[in-house]
């Protein structure tokens, strides 16, 4: 039963499943698992800004819970596979659910399979890594309380772009494995942040779609095992020992129309990154670096007449965890940290009425560092985290977007 979940959990597109979720069987061939979850966090937050009688403008200690899943998976004969994810993420309390992956696939082959519908971005590690799977549970926190941790080059990768719907899109994702995840692809042709749905400055836009590769090498000749499913975790809890090399572009043309209203480039992401894992006796230390560049996405933070921009943003990050595998007390526990730095670049002011730019001097730079205990009781079905977030703002990126600050969380996580 447990291999064959881990299977499905491969096959699908949605969070790796607990390794006992319910399984509802209609036949032979058809079946679904339905997956819960819950992320419940008490952090206290650091003063953000000074003197400006705002809400950020001291400490505060909130409880949340920050997120709530209902999903579902499963396939309905050999050919035909499902998965939809339902998520409220905010820390108040009675938020709507909000459908953040429905998807039908076709597998043809383990080299060949064909999922459309809304469904992670296949760009990156971290758009591909579900927050049930993240070393640093507070990675994704950059908004959920309205102020943000930090600046986040992956923004224009969606529609939208807030919190929870930045790293998913809606079209089509062709994806397979060849020699058993010794190489792994994606192809995928969706709506992007720019569609004339959504456009970035609203209505009255053209319809520009996004195009999306991947590439992943994973050396199995010495005996790494592949990542074969569509996500992809930050850690495998000594499971399997992985060395994954990968590779990612995005492209989407951003333009509007109209008299007011001109603003045309092609937004131009790519990265590399790296995950390293392997279980050597109870130790099992784990690493991962990247690098994320975002070109002309016009990242912009305010909705005004006059839009701030910016024209370029990266990201360098690194974390590892260290993981003693043996049970202490009730759970096993790890020491993991996060290192990242985020830049802005080429600033500008955009007026909606005049249709005109104007360059920004400065180059906001903000780096976070955060330090966490886990301790997983029952993997990731269930673990608890305690840790510290530190975020450091050079002078470009203080003032109207606060000060340094240090952040104190605790935080549950259950899966069923």
């Amino acid at each position: 039963m447990r291999k064959s979940l881990l299977a499905m959990a491969a096959l699908m597109g949605v969070a790796t499943l607990p390794a006992h979720a319910w399984r509802v069987n209609i036949d032979k061939e058809s079946y679904a698992d339905i997956l819960f979850g819950a992320q419940i966090t008490g952090t206290v937050q650091g003063k953000r800004t000074s003197g400006a009688k705002e809400s950020t403008d001291h400490t505060a200690t909130n409880f949340a819970a920050k997120l709530v899943s209902i999903g579902a998976s499963g396939q309905v004969n050999k050919l035909v596979y499902f998965g939809i994810l339902a998520e409220s993420t905010s820390p108040g309390l009675r938020e709507p659910f909000v459908v953040r992956d429905a998807f039908v696939g076709l597998k043809f082959a383990d080299e060949f399979r064909v999922q459309a519908g809304a469904m992670r971005i296949p760009f990156s590690r971290i758009t591909l890594t579900s927050s049930y799977n993240l070393l640093i549970p507070t990675q994704d926190d950059r908004g959920i309380y309205g102020e943000g941790l930090s600046i986040d080059p992956i923004d224009g990768l969606s529609v939208r772009g807030n919190a929870g719907e930045r790293n998913r899109d809606a079209g089509i994702v062709v994806w397979g494995n060849v020699a058993e995840g010794m190489l792994k692809y994606y192809l995928g042709v969706t709506d992007g942040r720019y569609d004339r749905r959504t456009g970035l400055f609203g209505g009255n836009t053209k319809d520009n779609l996004a195009y999306t590769v991947r590439l992943q090498f994973t050396p199995t000749m010495l005996g790494f095992k592949g990542e074969t499913g569509y996500s992809l975790a930050d850690t495998y809890l000594g499971k399997q020992n992985v060395l994954t090399f990968g590779v990612g572009y995005r492209a989407m043309k951003a333009q509007t129309t109209g008299l007011t209203r001109n603003y045309s480039k092609t937004a131009k992401l790519w990265t590399v990154d790296m995950l390293y894992e392997q279980k050597f006796g109870d130790i099992v230390p784990n690493l991962q670096v990247g690098y994320i560049d975002a070109k002309d996405v016009a990242y912009c933070y305010n909705p005004n007449t006059r839009v701030v921009c910016y024209g370029k943003a990266t990201q360098i990050y690194a974390q590892g965890q260290l993981l003693y595998d043996q049970v202490v007390g009730f759970g096993k526990p790890a020491l993991a940290i996060r290192w990242e730095q985020n830049k802005n670049k080429d600033r500008f002011s955009f007026d909606t009425n005049t249709g005109r730019t104007s360059p920004i001097p400065g180059e906001p730079k903000n780096t976070r560092v955060g330090v966490f205990v886990n301790y997983y009781i029952k993997g990731q079905d269930a673990k608890i985290s305690f840790g510290v977030d530190t975020v450091n703002r050079n002078s470009d990126s203080k003032g109207a977007n606060g000060k340094n600050f240090t952040d104190y969380t605790l935080y549950l996580q259950t899966r069923f």
